[in-house]
């Protein structure tokens, strides 16, 4: 074995940052077909004069975030390191908020459980030895 060989970084993706790019992707599309759906049934509901209040810019609001999420998934699967700081910044948030929603009782305890816990996960594998290797790889860009 040469000495360039031994000290090759592995490249490969870590598990945790492919199940979360994975799992990102489902939620982007599901939001994105989700709010194509929602838009459809409320420009439907004004067209027989019983519009949906606020139903159009909740509709495209769904579908911007789902591309949204979109773009970070993918962008994670490459190993941007600020589509990994966008992922931290968004399950920090929701931390915060699941527990002062747990705290104050504004929520049902097994969904803010649940919510809390996948959050801890997310952020847990995108900060591994592994994937903070993964992440600081230098990339030709696309």
């Amino acid at each position: 074995m040469t000495q360039a060989s031994s000290s090759t970084v592995d490249q490969r993706r870590p598990t945790g940052v492919t199940v979360i790019g994975v799992f990102a992707y489902v939620g982007g599309i599901v939001d994105i077909v989700g709010g194509s759906m929602l838009l459809v049934l409320v420009t439907g509901a004004a067209l027989v004069a019983n519009p949906v209040p606020g139903g159009f810019v909740t509709a495209i609001s769904i579908i911007v975030a789902g591309i949204v999420v979109v773009a970070v998934a993918g962008a994670l699967l490459r190993g941007s390191g600020l589509a990994r700081w966008i992922v931290t910044v968004v399950r920090g948030i929701s931390i915060v908020g699941q527990v002062v929603a747990l705290t104050s009782g504004g929520v049902a305890l097994i969904a803010g459980l649940v919510s809390l816990t996948i959050s801890v996960i997310v952020l847990s594998w995108l900060w591994t030895p592994r994937a903070s290797a993964y992440f600081a790889l230098e990339r030709i860009p696309r």
